[in-house]
């Protein structure tokens, strides 16, 4: 056999030459109390970093397209940074908007 062969043979059955007892619990129940408390924690701490690295990058474009002195290609960069970071913070809202919907209407 080549050495590269033997290589990949070794590379993909070595996760498998280390099998050690897996200590399982019972799955945690699904019930209302246990998706109430995983969108909270979504509403709750990733929306809003999702917000501030839109406005992060809202400011970064603006910058760009004020040190962009007139070049085409330097103003055509910033004015894609600042249309995907405005997207993005629309999205961050829709998503943020439907998502208490969606919970008062469960609710």
């Amino acid at each position: 056999m080549s050495k590269n062969l033997n290589r990949t043979i070794l590379l993909l059955t070595s996760p498998f030459l280390f099998i050690s007892k897996v200590y399982a619990e019972d799955p945690p129940e699904i019930n209302a109390e246990t998706i109430d408390k995983l969108v909270n924690t979504i509403t709750s701490r990733l929306l809003p970093i999702a917000g501030l690295l839109s406005f992060i990058f809202i400011v970064y474009g603006a910058y760009m397209w004020i040190m962009s002195a007139g070049d085409p290609d330097k103003i055509k960069k910033a004015s894609g940074t600042l249309q995907w970071s405005i997207i993005g913070l629309i999205f961050v809202i829709i998503v943020s908007l439907i998502l208490r919907a969606v919970l008062d209407a469960v609710a």
